[in-house]
């Protein structure tokens, strides 16, 4: 008998959430494997949501103790912009 599965969620929240949070909730790498060579049938299931505020919206980190670093406040779309602008193709 094969042992039961258990569903996982993994949650992956962009830069402007970790800056929101003071780095409580961090930004990871975001990368999607292929299933092992031992479960080549295991079936992935990927829901995808984007947030996005409203322009203009002033983002400053969540005091501590609850927030673990003050960063300067941002307006969210400059933030957004510059990130969008810093990538590359290479």
């Amino acid at each position: 008998m094969s042992e039961p599965r258990i569903p996982t969620i993994d949650l992956n929240i962009g830069d402007l959430m970790a800056r929101w949070t003071g780095d409580r909730w961090r930004s990871g790498r975001h990368r999607v494997l292929p299933p092992p060579a031992d479960a080549p049938a295991e079936e992935l299931m990927s829901l995808v949501y984007f947030g996005e505020c409203t322009p203009g919206t002033r983002v400053e980190s969540v005091p501590a103790p609850v927030g673990r670093v003050a960063y300067e406040p941002v307006d969210s779309h400059v933030y957004l912009r510059e990130k969008l602008d810093s990538i590359t193709v290479g």
